[in-house]
């Protein structure tokens, strides 16, 4: 199977990174720039990069449309079903709680992505395992858990 990169355009890193939008010489500079952050952005598949950026954007539609229907988010063991539990969830706890996902390892296992990133929002913030199950260009599953 491959995997597809996509590029996540400097400003929108930067907002993922929680650090503004960059402007001037520092967005010349960020584009150019390896930091760790953007070098598991590089190797994560497509719809988990969609995801991030989704986050940063607070993008509640397009964070949605990463699942099918019956897609569920595991947050520590509460599970969330469906399009509208998702959302009921992420109004509170992630999107709406303008959530900060900041990738740090990407680990791949066919079509299981496990990415240890920080999370920063008004809802809670640390380190955390985000577990995919991938399904095509879906998300068939989200799972959140300590390290």
């Amino acid at each position: 199977m491959s995997r597809a990169r996509v590029s996540i355009p400097a400003t929108l890193f930067a907002l993922s990174l929680g650090g503004g939008i960059p402007s001037g010489a520092a967005c010349a500079a960020s584009s150019s720039a390896v930091e760790p952050g953007e070098r598991a952005m590089s190797e994560l598949p497509a719809p988990v990069a969609a995801l991030v950026a989704a986050v940063a954007a607070r993008d509640t539609e397009a964070f949605l449309a990463l699942f099918p229907a019956d897609g569920v988010v595991d947050d520590w063991g509460r599970r969330f079903s469906g399009h509208a539990a998702i959302r009921a969830w992420s109004d509170k706890e992630f999107i709406g709680a303008k959530g900060v996902l900041t990738p740090r390892k990407v680990v791949r296992s066919g079509d299981t992505v496990t990415v240890d990133a920080g999370w920063k929002s008004e809802y809670y913030s640390g380190d955390s395992r985000f577990v995919f199950v991938l399904d095509g260009g879906s998300i068939r599953e989200m799972r959140i858990t300590g390290h």
